[in-house]
């Protein structure tokens, strides 16, 4: 008896991804090294199970479509390409040059959360919703927390993200 495979998709989880075809590991660190921080364990039971493949491409600096097309190819499914392009923004992870000039109020450090093996969304969220006008946070991830500054946009807060540096991302939230 055959079961269907999943369908790679820019929707796709990256866990789940990663559970159907494990052999795509390997590419997936390819296509973008921010990935080999896939073999932690714990950022796989936690960030990857959140994460799309579309917000992974943001992470990772690469084209979603190319990437999603590069995955759908080795796993021997067709490619979506121009019905794919079509339909997804292919909007960047924007990367500042500089900290916004609003003072820090609070700092949140997520990396402890993380390894200790939790998702840091709840924590982050509560967090930015005691900002008031003006105040500003700066969370300390291990990665760019891209599905974090989606949510964070979509709730209003301005969110200003640094190249990464030293094994950490400086991402700063505004209200």
């Amino acid at each position: 008896m055959s079961r269907s495979k999943l369908d790679i998709t820019p929707d796709t989880k990256v866990a789940e991804l990663l559970r159907e075809y494990p052999e795509l590991e390997e590419l997936l660190c390819r296509l973008a090294p921010t990935f080999a921080a896939l073999k932690n364990p714990v950022l796989r039971r936690t960030v990857a199970r959140v994460t799309s493949l579309q917000q992974a491409a943001k992470v990772g600096n690469i084209n979603a479509v190319e990437m999603v097309d590069s995955l759908r190819q080795a796993a021997g499914l067709e490619s979506l390409g121009a019905r794919l392009s079509a339909g997804y923004d292919e909007e960047s992870l924007q990367v500042a040059e500089q900290a916004p000039v609003t003072p820090v109020t609070f700092t949140l450090d997520v990396r402890p959360i993380i390894k200790a093996g939790d998702q840091p969304k709840d924590a982050v969220m509560s967090e930015a919703e005691k900002l008031k006008s003006g105040e500003c946070m700066l969370l300390l991830a291990p990665f760019p927390p891209a599905p974090l500054i989606t949510l964070l946009q979509k709730r209003g807060f301005r969110v200003t993200m640094l190249p990464p540096g030293n094994g950490m991302v400086k991402t700063y939230v505004e209200r």
